[in-house]
């Protein structure tokens, strides 16, 4: 079906949308009206309600900007950020979690699920108190559950500093980790990494990283019991009127390729409910001859391969695939021995690339430095008893 298959991205008149392989899936910048309640807004992405406050009138947490004392240096500039005007006051919110069903643990029915990995950013700071007897930060809720703080992120109890709370004030939970000089009354962008597994999860923190997503050193590596999570929650409190802001809320799922190629192009969900991607490892030099490609979030025991172009497209439903082309132009196929492959129970599989032999419609060619090359996959699925077929989102890679 994709034999003859040639359409070139000009023909189109379509851009491809470049994206790193972090998928943000909920985010709030707080850009609502100052002076103003945080209570009832509902901006952003990625959410199933709007913010609840707490107090009498829902005003313990409130709009500020930069034109109100204390200023906060951490906000994104943007307009609006979060605050407290009242000790021990919080805000809550929950997640469309249907939106990414792949991130749901079938158990407990919230995000969380073994095997995925997810990133929660906010920038944050003590901006009024003193440097002892006070927590503030952002916790993983269960929203209804007993009890309810799955993991907190910020300024443990006592610590002045930023670290990770295993199961908040959980009896019986691990002591607090605290990032070494670090201090909660200086602004800072904290960037966690989630792993999913099976028992405890790895939970990584970095305090003001170069880059949204980090794939060095973390200044914090635990395996943490908690972590699954439907809500999050704002909070601070201490026994010196200690009071918090809170900035551009990110959560995103996926894992980074230390900058090894950029995701492009919009996959269609398969039977799982999740969209296919693609990533790559090894290296973008050409004379190594080391790149490894990886299709993930597929139908489990579902045949599949690569294909490859130097044209970039996204086309609907090509010979009635279910899915999204994001090649055009000269198409190549991987499908020579061994390289159809097979999804098994991990609903994933690999091919380690020849770059001397990149596969073309007129036969194979070499990579060479200097070219930029894209990839997807193709894969069998079944909808409603039905057979067809689905593709991954584009990945480009350009070769040095």
């Amino acid at each position: 079906m994709l034999r003859s298959l040639s359409l070139t991205i000009a023909a189109l008149g379509l851009s491809a949308t470049a994206s790193a392989q972090i998928t943000p899936v909920a985010s709030d910048s707080f850009e609502y009206p100052v002076p103003g309640l945080l209570y009832q807004q509902a901006g952003g992405t990625g959410w199933s309600n709007a913010w609840w406050v707490s107090g009498a009138a829902n005003d313990e947490l409130v709009m500020f900007d930069q034109s109100i004392q204390p200023p906060f240096a951490g906000a994104d500039n943007l307009g609006g950020y979060a605050g407290q005007t009242g000790v021990f006051g919080a805000a809550y919110r929950q997640f469309d979690l249907s939106a990414h069903p792949e991130l749901i643990d079938p158990i407990t029915g919230r995000w969380g699920a073994d095997g995925e990995t997810i990133w929660i950013s906010f920038s944050t700071v003590n901006f009024q108190g003193q440097p002892q007897e006070h927590y503030g930060g952002l916790s993983l809720w269960r929203a209804g559950q007993n009890p309810a703080e799955s993991l907190f992120l910020g300024s443990p109890w006592n610590s002045q500093g930023w670290g990770i709370d295993d199961e908040g004030d959980l009896a019986g939970s691990a002591p607090a980790s605290i990032v070494p000089g670090s201090n909660d009354q200086v602004a800072a962008r904290l960037v966690v990494r989630m792993d999913y597994m099976a028992g405890q999860n790895r939970c990584r923190m970095w305090v003001d990283p170069q880059v949204d997503y980090p794939t060095g050193t973390a200044d914090l590596d635990e395996m943490v019991t908690g972590g699954d999570f439907d809500e999050i929650r704002l909070s601070s409190g201490g026994n010196n009127g200690d009071l918090y802001f809170w900035d551009n809320i990110v959560v995103a799922k996926g894992t980074p390729t230390g900058g090894l190629g950029i995701n492009y192009c919009s996959a269609n969900p398969n039977s799982t409910g999740a969209t296919g991607s693609i990533s790559a490892t090894g290296s973008d030099q050409a004379g190594l001859n080391d790149l490894t490609l990886t299709a993930g979030d597929l139908p489990t025991n579902s045949f599949g391969f690569f294909l490859a172009s130097q044209t970039q497209s996204q086309v609907a439903n090509p010979g009635g695939s279910a899915g999204n082309l994001c090649l055009g132009g000269a198409i190549g196929r991987y499908v020579g021995p061994g390289q159809v492959l097979n999804s098994g129970s991990t609903g994933a599989f690999s091919l380690a690339l020849d770059l001397t032999n990149t596969p073309q419609p007129t036969g194979t060619v070499a990579v060479q430095p200097g070219d930029t090359w894209n990839f997807t996959t193709w894969h069998r699925d079944a909808v409603a008893g039905t057979t067809t077929s689905n593709f991954t989102d584009g990945l480009e890679i350009t070769f040095n």
